[in-house]
């Protein structure tokens, strides 16, 4: 036995080695519940309640104006929704096609409560509605937002009934999908019947819009009349007045000599569509499948794969051509590929660096058995505990890999260590892992101890985060603890040479034999020699303290330079995040539909003769006359080395010019993440939206001519030139016209009005009746539309209103009841900071309009407010690690030593970062927490092992120069195994998703290359240090003592003088 290695039993190794079938029974049973937890997880994209619980109303009500829509629609509805129970806030959108209302819930609501509060509601406002507003649906899609599947389908021409058979033969199946909360199509119209009157004619019959279309809307209905008796019968009795073709309808008498087809054109036909949709330079129309709140994303879209994979046999779909422009389940297998590859290499690396050090077969597969059994365990809890697997879950269990076999190799390394010394195999691993248990105890809980603090940053994305990271991560090191402890005993003595017994030399094992004989020359020439090389830089420093202080001090300033130069920051997201480019369009006012399809059809053709050189997988065009959008999403894995923003550029200069049209950017992004650190966004909220459009507008002028603003990406589009009639009252009054009659004249005549369904076959179809294109396309017809008075006579319209032009956006959006105007800047790379301090003060000074108020300026605001816990989280960190050390080494200057290994471990983040040219993201500062407890276990292990020899009278120059000998190569291979572990998802770090693991695999690659280097050199350097402050505080502490001592004493004997 050495002279410095004391006898250290372990209850739990002496278990191992007593006890060895209950050991296995256990190994073969976390192996059997493991593998039944990993086949029962259940696999997604996001964690559950990464985003709030939410429910959705959507009122459709068409070719509306925005503002008619929030004042007859939404109003009433989000002032009855707003007093359902556990509501978080309420989001209203008003548009041309109807009113929209999303609420978001607190977490502890119940949502079965919560639904049935929001249809009772819904009912009270349904009083308040348009006669026409036939239907409303509540939504119980994920909060999230993104849908399953979105599809686009292309219709041959010559198609007849295609909205029928699509909506049988494609919609409906895919309703029924268990899983799917609703499936909405956009550009898909229905065909109408639809009356177009001849205003002429009207007149000339003697009679008027408002009184027609009140007649016509009480007709085609079945009317319940009573009831009659028939002997013992009580019969209902019902009134049927069901029109059964359309000659039926024409054949309708409007007056005793006039029938509905001498004054109307009566036609069943699509409605004209006042907008385009093209996908793939196809004509198309998009379907988007959302699931249920509680449905798993991943099995939702294998039940949608396996309905689209039955069109091809449908027979009825031979003209239609469905393509598939997302599909989350593929998201979610590449994402969660991405991980399980870069994992199971990283565990194969891990496993070449213990081959390379150990050069032991068996003894490196024993080691290596920690990381699936660890993995396994922490699996088995986050089944049983309802987790999910995910890509964090995931990104946890991948960063365990190198983590869980370092408390295996120092176990493995002290057991050897011993064995070499002289004791035998069963006191070899009793000791070694006994010696070594507080050590990597405390080691482990340091890396634990990092997620306790999550408890008090505050809701938000980061906690949710870092909860999801705590449970794998935690799990997985525990149970590597209690491998190390309890299964590594037994497997190192099973694999160790009894004493005294030779093996055989096998003919089969000489290749081994030559390989192993390779890699000891090699590591003698490579780690040995640093190794040798190490012992003798750190006795050179052991007497020359203050150069190496002086070295660390350069380093730093150094370092703080070059982040300096190379402007590295925090930013929400990195710009490779970004799956694809959206550019909108605003055109001249007065371009016509044709003109707009005429130049999107030329951009279109643009942007696929380039697609192959932007890395494009696929492009959408939507437009109206005069607003539109571009949208293009990239190939994955990315097949170009253009970043997002350059190929929007190169699409900005393909796109063909025209006089007075407005380009406006915006990339597309993945996850619901609309963050980002280029923008700013200011938000005006106000009553009147007119109002906050034109405030919107000045500001818009005022703020473009800041420097540092590239220019606006585009939120809401204008309507242009939309008129509103403003009643005269007193004249109203005096010819005693209702302003409801005059605002029916108006609806009546422009939009139309929907009259009760018309039954065919068993299906309704849509009847609207409107005046005839001709009729009402100028100022001058409308002005001259008749409308009834009060004692039976007409007058024209212009008698009693007046003109007014309005500009307001195509969506009014209201937010906890408050009309919200959102204006986003560009801002140009690395200025963000200053201009926005510009943008502040620009807008602090700005006198806005009575009823016009301020909201959040910057779109930041959340990233900063995340980053600030993430910064107390890591404080909170650092303080939990000082309090386990303090209670390790008994002392409280000692672990201030080990805590310096933190901010040597920063210099390695920042270099690695600007190495490759790339900020912190929001991952990266997660790692940066994780890496706190992480960077300290092997000051740890090392200061243990010097307290340790000095205890048993060593001194402190030789016990330090002991320890860094005999503590390098484990120190080292822990080092290399986790980093080797994190290489695979640093190189190959960016998933499907769009969410990039590089910054966080930097983060933690770098800070522990550096932390581990430092670590070995300038811990042993602060230790000398703290333990003179030790000395010196002890020593100062008995002289006060001993006076404090002798000062009754002196008393004592002048009082008996």
């Amino acid at each position: 036995m050495s002279a410095f290695t004391p006898k250290n039993e372990s209850f739990l190794s002496r278990f191992s080695l007593n006890r060895r079938v209950t050991v296995l029974m256990l190994v073969l049973t976390t192996l059997v519940v493991g593998a039944v937890a990993l086949n029962g997880l259940p696999i997604e994209l996001i964690p559950r309640g990464f985003t709030d619980q939410s429910l959705a109303v959507i009122v459709p009500w068409e070719d509306a104006p925005p503002r008619e829509v929030e004042e007859k629609i939404t109003v009433p509805l989000q002032e009855e929704l707003s007093t359902v129970r556990g509501l978080n806030n309420i989001v209203s959108v008003s548009l041309s096609r109807g009113s929209r209302v999303f609420m978001n819930f607190k977490t502890d609501t119940d949502m079965d409560v919560a639904y049935r509060e929001v249809r009772d509601r819904i009912e009270r406002a349904r009083r308040d509605f348009p006669d026409d507003v036939d239907q409303v649906f509540i939504r119980k899609d994920d909060a999230s937002g993104i849908p399953v599947v979105v599809l686009g389908v292309a219709i041959d021409d010559d198609l007849v009934n295609s909205y029928d058979l699509l909506q049988n033969e494609i919609i409906l199946p895919l309703e029924r999908v268990d899983g799917v909360a609703s499936v909405e199509a956009n550009g898909l119209e229905e065909k109408e019947i639809l009356i177009e009157l001849n205003r002429r004619q009207v007149e000339a019959a003697g009679l008027n819009l408002y009184d027609l279309a009140q007649d016509l809307g009480s007709d085609n209905f079945t009317l319940a009349s009573g009831d009659v008796r028939d002997g013992d019968r009580k019969l209902l009795l019902r009134s049927v007045a069901r029109f059964r073709s359309l000659d039926d309808i024409r054949q309708r008498p409007v007056s005793p000599t006039v029938r509905l087809g001498d004054i109307a054109r009566i036609t069943f036909d699509e409605p004209d569509k006042e907008y385009r949709v093209r996908a793939m330079s196809q004509p198309a129309f998009a379907i988007l499948a959302f699931k249920e709140g509680d449905a798993n994303a991943r099995e939702v879209a294998v039940r949608i794969r396996e309905v689209l994979a039955s069109f091809a046999d449908n027979p009825r779909l031979a003209g239609v051509q469905v393509i598939t422009l997302f599909d989350q389940g593929e998201v979610i297998d590449a994402s969660i590929g991405t991980l399980g590859t870069s994992g199971m290499i990283g565990g194969v690396l891990a496993g070449l660096v213990l081959f390379v050090f150990l050069r032991r077969l068996r003894l490196t597969l024993v080691i290596s058995l920690s990381i699936p059994l660890s993995i396994l365990v922490a699996m088995t809890v986050m089944y049983f505990s309802g987790e999910t697997l995910n890509i964090i879950s995931l990104l946890a269990l991948m960063v365990c890999i190198g983590l869980l076999v370092d408390n295996s190799v120092v176990v493995a390394e002290n057991i050897h260590r011993l064995r070499q010394s002289g004791l035998s195999r069963r006191d070899a691993c009793i000791n070694g892992a006994g010696e070594i248990a507080l050590a990597i105890t405390m080691s482990t809980l340091t890396t634990v101890v990092v997620f306790a603090p999550v408890a008090l940053m505050g809701a938000g994305p980061a906690q949710f985060i870092f909860m999801r990271l705590a449970l794998p991560i935690s799990v997985a090191l525990l149970a590597s603890l209690v491998i190390a402890l309890v299964i590594m005993p037994l497997a190192v003595f099973l694999t160790l040479t009894p004493t005294g017994s030779t093996r055989r030399e096998q003919p089969l094992m000489l290749p081994y034999r030559w390989l192993v004989a390779g890699l000891k020359w090699l590591y003698a020439q490579s780690f040995e020699r640093l190794g040798r090389t190490y012992v003798r830089i750190l006795g050179f420093f052991l007497v020359r303290r203050l150069d190496m202080v002086l070295a660390l001090v350069a380093l730093f300033i150094l370092t703080g330079a070059i982040s300096s130069s190379n402007n590295l920051r925090f930013v929400a997201i990195q710009e490779d995040e970004q799956s694809g480019f959206e550019i909108s369009v605003q055109m001249p006012e007065n371009t016509t539909l044709e003109e707009a399809e005429e130049w999107f059809l030329a951009a279109e053709a643009q942007v696929e003769s380039h697609a192959p050189e932007l890395g494009l997988e696929g492009w959408f065009l939507f437009h109206r006359k005069t607003s539109g959008e571009i949208q293009g999403w990239f190939t994955t894995p990315r097949s170009t080395d253009l970043s997002p923003r350059e190929v929007t550029e190169k699409v900005l200069e393909l796109l063909p010019p025209k006089p007075g049209m407005k380009l406006f950017t915006g990339q597309e992004r993945q996850l619901g993440d609309e963050r980002d650190d280029s923008i700013s966004v200011i938000t005006l909220q106000g009553e009147d939206s007119e109002l906050l459009e034109q405030t919107a507008s000045d500001l818009e002028d005022v703020l473009g001519r800041v420097d540092g603003v590239l220019g606006f990406q585009r939120n809401q589009q204008r309507t242009p030139n939309e008129m509103g009639l403003v009643v005269d009252r007193d004249r109203s009054r005096r010819y005693n016209v209702s302003p409801r009659v005059i605002a029916g004249v108006v609806e009546y005549a422009l939009r139309g009005i929907s009259l009760p369904k018309y039954l065919d076959k068993g299906r309704e179809v849509p009847v609207r009746v409107r005046f005839r294109e001709e009729d009402r396309q100028g100022m001058a017809e409308l002005a001259s539309f008749r409308v009834p008075t009060g004692d039976g006579g007409f007058l024209p319209l212009s008698s009693v209103t007046s003109v007014k032009m309005l500009s307001v956006p195509e969506a009014i959006v209201r937010r906890n009841k408050r009309i919200s105007r959102t204006i986003t800047l560009d801002l140009q790379e690395g200025t963000e900071e200053e201009t926005r301090e510009r943008l502040t003060a620009i807008m602090a000074g700005m006198d806005l309009p009575e009823g016009v108020s301020l909201g959040a300026s910057t779109q930041g605001v959340q990233g900063d407010e995340d980053l600030k816990r993430i910064m107390f989280a890591g404080l909170m960190s650092v303080v939990l690690i000082y309090l386990l050390m303090g209670f390790l080494f008994e002392s409280f200057i000692l672990p201030l030593s080990i805590i310096l290994t933190i901010p040597l471990a920063s210099l390695g983040v920042i270099w690695a970062h600007v190495l490759t040219g790339r900020n912190i993201d929001f991952l990266g500062a997660v790692g940066i927490v994780l890496l706190i407890g992480v960077v300290v276990n092997n000051g740890i292990v090392l200061i243990d092992y010097v307290n340790r020899l000095r205890s048993q009278g060593m001194d402190r120059p030789a016990a330090l120069m002991l320890a860094a000998e005999r503590r390098f190569r484990p120190i080292m291979m822990t080092a290399i195994t986790t980093i080797g572990g994190l290489i695979p998802l640093a190189v190959g770090g960016r998933g499907s998703a769009g969410l990039s693991y590089t910054s966080f695999s930097l983060t933690l690659i770098g800070g522990m290359s550096t932390a581990t280097i430092l670590t070995l050199l300038v811990i042993p350097i602060f230790y000398t240090f703290f333990d003179d402050l030790r000395t010196t505080w002890a020593t100062a502490t008995a002289r006060i003592r001993g006076l404090r001592g002798k000062q009754p004493q002196v008393d004592s004997q002048a009082a008996q003088g």
